[in-house]
């Protein structure tokens, strides 16, 4: 069940993970300036946030609105729609080369999967997101800072409690057509609770987004995966019975005409 939802992803990690660093660095009206002006960079996709509240008092807040468009290629609008992300962090390790994330909590969010071809929306994103993360790397070690430098410059993450809850995943093109008659399917999601990312070793920002995105990826198709067969399984056995029944009447018929006497 868990490789389905690779799909639901790419996103929701740039989505989710990146724009919770970015609103805790930036805790101010900008940070829906900074996640729909990078965002984009990261996915190639739309990407939009309607509002931030991130305290720098409390170390908590909210994250409203957030929508991850689809790639190019895909007839679905949105890959990712949430109404809400509540965050809480360690106020103070802000101040630290090592942030602490102690909740990302994601309540609700709709996830749209649509394959293409060999691939899906969701790997595409990912594919985007990697090629992006990968630039930025090879950009940095070219600069070869100094020892004393790198040092300052290294920011490590550590978030204690990564969860999604009463999520649902929603199938679209080719699927949506083929499976529900192009009607909505509506599946629901798993909930997801990924522990103390970048405990045990640094972990940069990419990384936190490549073992959330794994996480939220392996569930999101896994479910549809399954929800597939399901469905497939459903069809199969209601077949089967149109062909009983269809057995039965041939039956009745040939015995109001006498058929198959001895």
């Amino acid at each position: 069940m868990k490789k389905y939802l690779i799909i639901a992803g790419g996103a929701l990690v740039v989505a989710v993970l990146g724009l919770v660093v970015l609103a805790v660095l930036n805790l101010g009206t900008l940070v829906k300036t900074v996640t729909e002006t990078y965002g984009p960079q990261f996915t190639q996709s739309k990407v939009e946030l309607k509002s931030a509240d991130i305290s720098f008092f409390t170390g908590s807040g909210a994250l409203k609105g957030f929508v991850l468009g689809n790639p190019k290629g895909f007839t679905a609008p949105n890959a990712l729609e949430c109404d809400l992300v509540r965050v809480t962090v360690d106020k103070n390790s802000l101040a630290s080369d090592t942030i602490v994330i102690k909740e990302i909590l994601i309540n609700g969010p709709v996830v749209t999967y649509e394959k293409k071809g060999n691939t899906d929306n969701f790997k595409q994103l990912q594919a985007n997101i990697n090629k992006a993360v990968s630039s930025e790397e090879s950009a940095a070690a070219q600069k070869k800072p100094a020892p004393d430098e790198q040092d300052s410059q290294q920011v490590n993450l550590i978030i204690e409690n990564f969860i999604v809850t009463n999520g649902k995943v929603k199938l679209a093109g080719s699927l949506l057509n083929t499976l529900g008659g192009g009607k909505a399917v509506d599946i629901a999601l798993p909930d997801l609770h990924v522990r103390d990312i970048g405990r045990n070793k640094q972990t940069s920002p990419a990384e936190a987004f490549a073992v959330v995105l794994s996480q939220l990826s392996g569930d999101v198709t896994g479910t549809a995966g399954q929800a597939i067969k399901d469905i497939g399984q459903k069809a199969g056995e209601v077949m089967e019975g149109v062909g009983k029944s269809a057995g039965s009447v041939g039956d009745t018929i040939k015995g109001l005409f006498g058929g198959d006497k001895q």
